[in-house]
């Protein structure tokens, strides 16, 4: 008897810890005030989204991010990112978003310091409470929206008779991209978007059936970026790495690794069509607005591999590749590594080298997306 006493004492007494440990946030109002109960993520205080509505702010939250519109100012927050969009600009969290039981937290921070500072006006910190001097708005859920979808469609260069470049240490190129390839691909669908592959396995796809693929799957939404993923081969000190979009090539290297990736149409079976590959290049320049938008995401991706890649960065480039011709969405062509230097070519086999490639290509699509909502609000085609 004494003992279960003892254990339900102790019972109650770590539910009542429990309890307390919850974080509470107090708002007062010109009508009252309130307290909003949080949750404690990553070991700090971080509270839902939802009291921007009790400020009178609008939430959307949908499957990958969620707008909130407070006091005139457009934020987009998404989960797992220690940054947020307010304007044009970039702010960061002191921890990054969470979400759980499908609510999103933000940190205790972003409630404390950043909203005060930023509309000190509407809002302030004191005396342990946010304080604001219209009446709080009735509390109410998150409007959902249609879930937006985002596109992205990887493509492992050559595959099948193409093996691409081989390394000193005899590591072939169709066999790195695509184990890249097949990572970045769970990293992305993890993170809620559409993923098609071009080549999921060692096969041969003609050049001009990648961007045509591509496009069958963007299917007429907007949303949609085109990844060509390739090792480099050069002198064998050659190091580093870069990332193209297509364009006319302003520099012989550029026009060097362009022949090169473009002589893998010599491994298409069907190569009934005789377009010269200088108009049909042309044609795909004609429409600026893909040609922008494909600068901008190499820029991203080039700054994210940064951040990842000891090689020396080489820089974003333009260029004629077959590859890219035709694609209906920004598209880039992104050389990893060169195969050719020995230590690269080492690091390429390595798996632990792999996915730090795809995880930095992954920040960068996620980065895209968040930077350039204004593509898809102006009308992309």
């Amino acid at each position: 008897m004494r003992r279960a006493l003892i254990a339900t004492l102790v019972a109650g007494l770590a539910a009542s810890a429990a309890h307390a440990q919850a974080p509470s946030l107090r708002l007062v109002g010109a009508d009252g005030d309130v307290a909003v109960e949080g949750m404690v993520l990553d070991g700090a205080a971080a509270f839902p989204v939802a009291v921007l509505e009790r400020l009178g702010a609008s939430v959307v939250d949908d499957v990958t991010e969620t707008r909130v519109v407070v006091y005139g100012d457009t934020l987009t927050f998404a989960a797992g990112s220690p940054f947020f969009r307010a304007g044009g600009a970039v702010h960061a969290l002191a921890l990054p978003a969470r979400r759980s039981s499908g609510t999103l937290y933000l940190p205790e921070q972003f409630f404390l310091e950043w909203l005060p500072r930023q509309h000190g006006e509407q809002v302030a910190w004191r005396s342990g409470a946010l304080r604001t001097t219209t009446p709080l708005a009735a509390p109410g859920a998150a409007k959902r929206s249609a879930p937006v979808t985002r596109v992205v469609v990887i493509d492992p260069g050559h595959g099948g008779r193409d093996a691409g470049k081989i390394g000193p240490n005899g590591v072939r190129e169709k066999d790195v991209v695509l184990a890249i390839g097949l990572r970045l691909r769970d990293l992305l669908t993890e993170r809620g978007y559409e993923v098609y592959m071009t080549r999921d396995r060692d096969t041969l796809i003609a050049l001009a059936d990648r961007p045509r693929m591509a496009n069958a799957w963007k299917n007429g939404r907007q949303r949609a970026v085109f990844l060509s993923i390739h090792a480099n081969s050069w002198r064998p000190s050659v190091r580093g790495f870069e990332t193209y979009f297509l364009s006319d090539a302003r520099t012989e290297d550029a026009r060097r690794v362009a022949e090169m990736e473009n002589a893998a149409a010599q491994y298409d079976e069907d190569v009934g069509e005789s377009d010269d590959v200088a108009e049909m290049i042309l044609n795909s320049l004609r429409n600026d607005f893909y040609v922008r938008a494909s600068n901008d995401l190499a820029e991203v991706v080039q700054r994210s591999l940064a951040g990842f890649h000891d090689g020396p960065d080489r820089g974003v480039k333009q260029a004629g590749f077959r590859v890219l011709v035709g694609a209906l969405m920004p598209a880039v062509l992104i050389e990893t590594a060169y195969l050719s230097n020995p230590h690269e070519a080492e690091l390429l086999a390595r798996s632990d080298f792999q996915q730090k490639l795809a995880q930095g290509i992954a920040e960068a699509v996620d980065r895209f997306f968040a930077q350039h909502e204004h593509l898809w609000a102006e009308g992309a085609p």
